[in-house]
């Protein structure tokens, strides 16, 4: 019984997969062109899938909730430090040095924040949004008061700062539940009635890459770029 991200990446992979061996086959067939004195001139086919439409009957076994834990010690060590490093980047963008005590402060509020991460049995969405807006208010009070001109630190500036703690405090919160499905044909089938199946619709689009080298002297200048 797969998981229905499990379930649907094998999917798209095997289509993925469909795709290599179409282009495998069109340089087989480009080879057999080539030689040919008489296709030589001719277009190559070559087949693509642009678009996919899959219609997928499944039926929700049970959802596994993730296991309640307290954070890991040292995950939170390394979001606080980049925390800090946001702060100083900030700083040094607006040419700004916090006070001993307004840096003392900062700090011991972070400090408390984090300490109380250490002691919670697991930390929801609301949980970091709440905490992340807390260590912003926080550097944002202390910034303001480094500075000469409260006008420096503008509406952009506190919104791009709140964002940055956002996305740091958001990787503190634990993986979502898993659902567990029944994709068997012959499970399926046992299933009565069809309408409590769950059908799933997707429309999947191609959208390909290619390996480009913008100096042919440096092997770490190839990248994959869209087609």
């Amino acid at each position: 019984m797969p998981a229905l991200s499990e379930y649907l990446g094998g999917l798209l992979a095997e289509i993925t997969n469909a795709r290599l061996q179409a282009d495998l086959e069109s340089a087989r067939i480009a080879q057999l062109y080539a030689s040919h004195p008489l296709l030589q001139h001719m277009p190559v086919p070559r087949f693509r899938l642009p678009n996919v439409s899959l219609d997928l009957p499944v039926a929700v076994e049970r959802i596994d909730p993730p296991p309640v834990s307290t954070p890991d010690p040292a995950e939170l060590v390394a979001v606080q430090q980049r925390i800090e490093g946001i702060i100083e980047q900030q700083l040094t963008q607006l040419k700004l040095l916090l006070a001993p005590i307004l840096q003392k402060r900062l700090t011991e509020s972070l400090n408390r924040l984090f300490e109380s991460l250490q002691v919670a049995r697991g930390i929801s969405v609301s949980d970091a949004i709440k905490v992340s807006d807390e260590a912003a208010g926080g550097a944002i009070e202390a910034i303001r008061a480094a500075s000469k001109d409260p006008a420096t630190v503008d509406p952009a500036f506190e919104l791009s700062l709140r964002r940055q703690f956002a996305a740091e405090f958001l990787t503190l919160e634990p993986p979502p539940p898993r659902v567990q499905v029944l994709v068997v044909t012959a499970q399926l089938k046992e299933i009565a009635p069809p309408a409590s199946l769950t059908r799933i619709h997707l429309t999947i689009s191609e959208e390909g890459v290619e390996w480009t080298q913008t100096n042919p002297s440096d092997a770490s200048s190839k990248t994959l770029l869209p087609e």
